[in-house]
């Protein structure tokens, strides 16, 4: 999805009618950006109205992106997910009338992790591996210190297992063996 165009594309449409748009782009997006995955729609958090809805629908025709049922830009985000501060949000495209940032891609592991879903396990095991978070350790550390919720410890061993190997996480469970009673 070559999003620069889209959001191009959006913000003509914006200025053309005297609108401005905010976007906080999440979940799948997020990790396409960093090149760990490919997704076909952009969920993003903003405020929408009938006209802002209308002038995606016209940017998705144009580009043949979308359906007429689900849109390349949805605000139907599920789950509420944690919104990084302002401050710690990256722009990836500033024009006259739209505003696209993402999350860190921290936050986006602290979402998955929290979320608890086994679609998201691999997604945890490739941002590990980019993040070189190299140990559960330093993901349970990392868990403690921006986020109130629990994470399932198995989760966060199995994405390891995939990111760095079955003989790695052995050695680790070797070097852990309380953690083995909270996997049964």
């Amino acid at each position: 999805m070559d999003y620069q165009k889209l959001f191009f594309r959006l913000n003509q449409k914006l200025a053309g009618s005297n609108l401005t748009l905010r976007l906080h782009c999440v979940g799948g997006f997020v990790l396409e950006y960093y090149g760990l995955k490919a997704t076909n729609d952009i969920d993003a958090f903003y405020e929408s109205s009938e006209k802002i809805d209308d002038l995606i629908k016209e940017v998705g025709e144009e580009f043949n992106v979308g359906t007429s049922k689900e849109s390349w830009l949805n605000h139907a985000v599920g789950r509420v997910m944690s919104i990084s501060s302002e401050k710690n949000q990256i722009v990836i495209f500033q024009d006259t009338n739209l505003s696209v940032t993402i999350s860190p891609l921290e936050s986006v592991l602290i979402d998955k992790l929290q979320a608890g879903r086994t679609k998201d396990i691999w997604d945890v095991a490739k941002i590990m591996q980019y993040l070189e978070i190299t140990q559960p350790d330093d993901l349970l550390k990392l868990m403690m210190k921006h986020s109130e919720g629990e994470t399932d410890p198995a989760i966060i061993l199995e994405a390891y297992s995939i990111a760095y190997g079955k003989e790695a996480l052995k050695e680790y469970l070797r070097k852990n063996p309380d953690l083995m009673r909270l996997l049964k």
